[in-house]
């Protein structure tokens, strides 16, 4: 399995008639007046596209969120099941993880790193928080 998309955005759902994925505000900054401070909504998307072989079901998920110095601020873990692929198609699996008021101790990068089947496959995505110039607004 790998994971051909990873991104934080403002909102994502799958249309359950096509099975689309729709992201909205993809970004990779968030900017705060001051710290400690709360993003009030952001949601992870990601693709996980596998083999044949991997619709045996159910594979487990872990998502975890460190900041810069590799300290955890969040993991979670859940199962999820890899579709059936169409004929000559590898199979995928859309996730989407909505996160409401998320907080951050301090300026700095943060990254999501997701695993699947106990390291089976890994991907990352790192999100930059920055103090907020305000002199110049």
């Amino acid at each position: 399995m790998k994971i051909p998309l990873m991104v934080t955005a403002d909102y994502a759902t799958v249309d359950p008639i096509t099975g689309k994925l729709h992201i909205l505000g993809v970004f990779r900054n968030i900017n705060a007046n001051s710290f400690p401070t709360q993003h009030p909504r952001m949601c992870l998307a990601l693709i996980i596209e596998g083999e044949f072989a991997d619709s045996k079901n159910p594979h487990e998920l872990v998502v975890t969120l460190a900041d810069e110095d590799g300290t955890e601020v969040f993991s979670m873990k859940g199962a999820f099941e890899m579709p059936r692929g169409a004929s000559g198609i590898a199979p995928h699996c859309n996730v989407l993880l909505e996160f409401n008021d998320l907080k951050f101790e301090k300026p700095g990068q943060y990254c999501f790193y997701v695993t699947v089947n106990n390291d089976e496959i890994e991907g990352s995505s790192a999100i930059q928080v920055v103090q907020r110039d305000i002199g110049n607004e």
